[in-house]
């Protein structure tokens, strides 16, 4: 649009709406980029603390006397420690394999936590409300000294 002021044509621009119509428009999206990033972040961190459960799991029970007892309390007192808020009875599950109390014998650790989806609405997932993290240790009982 041109006009004419004191002998002088501008010009002028009509895009001051503009800025927010794009706003408007890529807002969405990055409020579903965002919300990924942390679910991911959440995700991650729970895979990071089940495999390092795991597997402070299975080394106490190899070298220990008692090792379903002992391999099942490493679980749980690391769990406690870095994420807390755990609890056996809820989302956090443990299963303890032995093929024997010899030195050689296998001592499988498996531990299951259930992540709950913050953003169901945003990011669906299936039916549940929580992605399942899943890890396994497997060991040999040592020598005891």
């Amino acid at each position: 649009m041109l006009f004419k002021r004191n002998g002088l044509i501008k010009k002028i621009k009509l895009e001051q709406g503009s800025a927010l119509v794009e706003f408007a428009v890529i807002a969405p999206i990055l409020l579903v980029l965002i919300a990924g990033i942390i679910q991911f972040g959440f995700i991650l961190n729970a895979k990071i603390a089940v495999n390092a459960a795991s597997f402070e799991g299975a080394r106490a029970a190899i070298l220990s006397e008692n090792p379903e007892e002992d391999a099942l309390m490493a679980v749980y007192y690391y769990a406690n420690s870095s994420l807390p808020g755990w609890s056996f009875d809820e989302r956090l599950a443990a299963d303890i394999a032995i093929d024997g109390y010899n030195p050689g014998d296998n001592v499988l650790v498996k531990v299951n936590y259930e992540v709950p989806v913050f953003f169901q609405s945003l990011l669906p997932m299936g039916n549940s409300n929580f992605f399942k993290v899943e890890s396994k240790s497997l060991m040999r009982i040592e020598e005891k000294r």
